[in-house]
């Protein structure tokens, strides 16, 4: 099999594939480019060199499949496909001509977390968002509950988080930025040669997932993309938003044989740990004595039950991420001293620690007189995206 030479977009970032067909082998260490995999069948043995996920190229893009239905990592779905069929598969026809693979019409689904647009949202906006089962997991028995007490949560945290949305502008920003993007998109593939259809599905408000899938169905679409735009992976991003995509396309009978690649995280991406490093770097300039701020990431905290119990691997993910932005900055000579910790923490459960509201305290206490907050998880991963194509 030969190489496959690749756009640097989307990266076929592929952990391990058995089906009884083939068998694709990758080095996990290889995360964007440059990613090596053999293939096996009876005593042959052949390689395929892949730089990252070609929109133009269905080659190495398997056919059937399903979604992550769970948090092990041997569920990974990067760079596979989904159908409502349960097993994984490859392509028998490896090899197409040019004249099939021009005809194929791509799409590109981004998918986000979604928000209030008016002050109005924000109660039914909260009640979406809570009666997710992937937010709030609760046991078996009394899981007819989850509507009854997301109606509860969304009518007591209403009021605060209508004065937070109050302050920023009177509703969330996530859909303008999202659209910018998703145009922003459009026009790099278009720069490379690549013709796609982008589409945005926001998992808790307009335009809902059922939105864009609906789109994409009337549009055509013979291949998609699913890019989620959380850089680390979660069970309650990325994974509820690619159940719901799952449940929707098992529903319908023309969706389900529709190729789906997903890109389940990117926060190791070169240009996306250089892109959070420059705007650490700008920051820090405006600061007196730069060398003498303490560098505060701030992130979406998660239930530890997640991790501990369903091998959700967003802690893993998110440490990594921090670690990879600090060692970029190191190599430019910046060497502040760095503390992780974790918002957003809903109901009595223990959620990954520390707190951010506990490590303020405590840098306080400790004398820390500088502090460059930066919320690695959402904000400004939202913002500059676009830099990243």
């Amino acid at each position: 099999m030969e190489a496959i030479s690749s756009s640097k977009l989307v990266p076929a970032h592929i952990t391990k594939l058995s089906t009884s067909k083939q068998i694709l082998s990758c080095n996990p260490n290889k995360h964007l480019i440059s990613v090596k995999c053999s293939s096996s069948q009876g005593s042959k043995r052949e390689s395929l060199s892949i730089s990252s996920c070609d929109l133009t190229d269905t080659r190495h893009v398997p056919v059937g499949g399903q979604l992550i239905s769970g948090s092990a990592h041997s569920r990974n779905p990067v760079g596979k496909t989904f159908s409502s069929t349960g097993v994984w598969t490859l392509d028998q026809h490896v090899s197409e001509s040019s004249s099939q693979v021009t005809e194929d019409k791509v799409g590109v689904l981004l998918l986000n977390l979604g928000g209030p647009e008016t002050l109005n949202d924000v109660q039914p906006f909260l009640f979406n968002l809570f009666a997710d089962p992937d937010i709030i997991r609760l046991p078996r028995l009394f899981r007819f509950l989850q509507r009854p007490l997301a109606q509860l949560i969304s009518v007591l945290r209403a009021p605060k988080s209508k004065e937070g949305y109050a302050s920023i502008g009177g509703g969330s920003p996530l859909r303008k930025i999202t659209d910018e993007q998703a145009q922003a998109l459009k026009m790099a593939l278009e720069a490379k040669k690549l013709h796609a259809n982008v589409y945005v599905a926001m998992r808790y408000w307009y335009p809902f997932t059922e939105e864009a899938v609906h789109q994409i169905k009337n549009d055509g679409i013979t291949r998609l993309v699913v890019l989620p735009l959380y850089p680390q992976y979660s069970i309650s991003t990325s994974g509820s938003s690619i159940r719901l995509l799952q449940s929707i396309f098992q529903e319908d009978s023309c969706l389900s044989s529709l190729p789906v690649s997903i890109i389940q995280s990117w926060y190791q991406r070169e240009g996306y740990i250089k892109s959070m490093a420059n705007l650490i770097e700008t920051e820090l300039k405006s600061f007196s004595k730069p060398e003498e701020v303490m560098i505060f990431f701030s992130a979406h905290g998660v239930p530890v039950t997640y991790v501990e119990d369903a091998g959700d691997p967003y802690r893993d993910q998110m440490e990594d991420c921090i670690s990879l932005i600090m060692k970029e900055l190191k190599s430019r000579g910046t060497d502040n001293n760095h503390t992780l910790a974790y918002q957003s923490r809903v109901g009595p459960v223990q959620w990954l620690k520390p707190y951010t509201d506990e490590v303020l305290v405590e840098l306080g206490q400790k004398g820390v007189k500088s502090l460059l907050a930066v919320p690695v998880r959402y904000v400004l991963m939202l913002l500059n995206f676009h830099n990243k194509l």
